[in-house]
């Protein structure tokens, strides 16, 4: 077969191409990055929002389309128009190409984070990503869009929606959050956590790519890991702040450019998201890693750094670091108390 990755530069592209050509299939790996050669692998730099990327598709049986703007950026404009436009884009050129089949990478974080999600959320459920959390909404939004565009569409479309991805590597905004010198949490919420090691997301897309499946599945190891089992992994406590404070904050901090991602990411720590594994299981997918292996597995990986807002260093090269970064938290929860305060002084 003979198969197209965008986004084939990111930390789950890198991984796929590998796959792909180690099971013998001719890979076209899509990226505006640079990429090291490879048997069996063509490497072209490609901007996904380019009408010519139909030109690039010729002779494709199947896409997996992973380019997407993750990391939240103040830009929002941009970041719709890379995620939204570009998705868009990459369909419409497939579909002009002749290509057979596209799997598309969402995320778990299109169903959003409430506090009457289903529990846990499968396929049925509802797409509701938070409006507040760019990122959670650009997802949501693309699936909003490509469904009924399927349905007039002669393409075979496959959508996974993996849970919090992490392993070898991986470094974005939610890495950065677990290597804050303190893991903060939301007073009177503890959800569940859910994490997919990325040998698992790059074996599940060459699954549904064998079977041509199509349709949505959720991407996770079964079960998940409690609050307490996830700080006990982590090995620390968490800092809990009210709700109203802890938004404060993470609006303070985005807004400052120090934050990792809009302020609408705290319902992600407050309102369980987790997913049921059925629909993929039942094709005959097995994962290899448990959500406790891959959470202790980048424990293990990152325990000797620290990420405080842009800065990340490691751990024996900062004295100090745990009382600054309680002292800021500290500092960030009273200017959130003092909001608070003034809003209520105001109604």
């Amino acid at each position: 077969m003979r198969v197209a990755v965008t986004g084939a530069a990111g930390f789950v592209g890198r991984r796929l191409v590998g796959e792909l050509a180690a099971a013998g299939h001719e890979v076209v790996a899509l990226d505006i990055a640079e990429q090291a050669p490879q048997d069996r692998v063509e490497f072209r730099r490609v901007d996904i929002l380019e009408g010519s990327l139909a030109v690039e598709l010729e002779g494709v049986d199947a896409v997996v389309h992973l380019a997407f703007q993750m990391d939240p950026i103040q830009d929002e404009a941009r970041m719709a128009r890379i995620n939204i436009d570009g998705t868009r884009n990459v369909f419409e050129c497939a579909e002009e190409a002749g290509v057979r089949h596209v799997v598309y990478l969402s995320s778990a974080v299109a169903y959003g984070a409430h506090a009457d999600n289903d529990f846990p959320l499968t396929e049925k459920s509802p797409l509701r990503g938070n409006d507040d959390f760019g990122y959670a909404r650009m997802k949501r939004e693309v699936e909003e869009w490509l469904w009924p565009w399927a349905e007039q569409s002669s393409l075979e479309v496959a959508v996974l929606r993996p849970s919090i991805i992490l392993g070898p590597g991986v470094r974005n905004f939610i890495t950065k959050f677990f290597e804050m010198p303190r893991f903060v949490s939301v007073a009177g919420h503890r959800p569940p956590w859910q994490f997919t090691h990325v040998e698992d997301v790059a074996a599940a897309i060459q699954h549904v790519l064998d079977k041509e499946l199509a349709g949505a599945f959720n991407v996770a190891p079964e079960g998940w890991l409690s609050a307490e089992e996830v700080e006990a992994i982590i090995g620390r406590r968490s800092v809990r702040v009210p709700e109203e404070v802890a938004l404060a904050l993470a609006d303070r901090m985005w807004r400052a450019g120090v934050g990792h991602a809009d302020a609408g990411i705290v319902h992600y720590i407050m309102h369980p998201w987790v997913v049921a594994v059925d629909r993929l299981v039942e094709t005959g997918f097995r994962f290899q890693h448990s959500n406790r292996d891959v959470l202790a597995g980048f424990v293990a990986e990152s325990r000797p750094y620290v990420t405080m807002g842009n800065v990340r260093a490691k751990r024996s090269t900062v004295a100090g670091i745990g009382v600054l970064g309680t002292a800021a938290i500290a500092g960030l929860a009273v200017a959130g108390a003092k909001v608070r305060s003034r809003r209520r002084a105001d109604g």
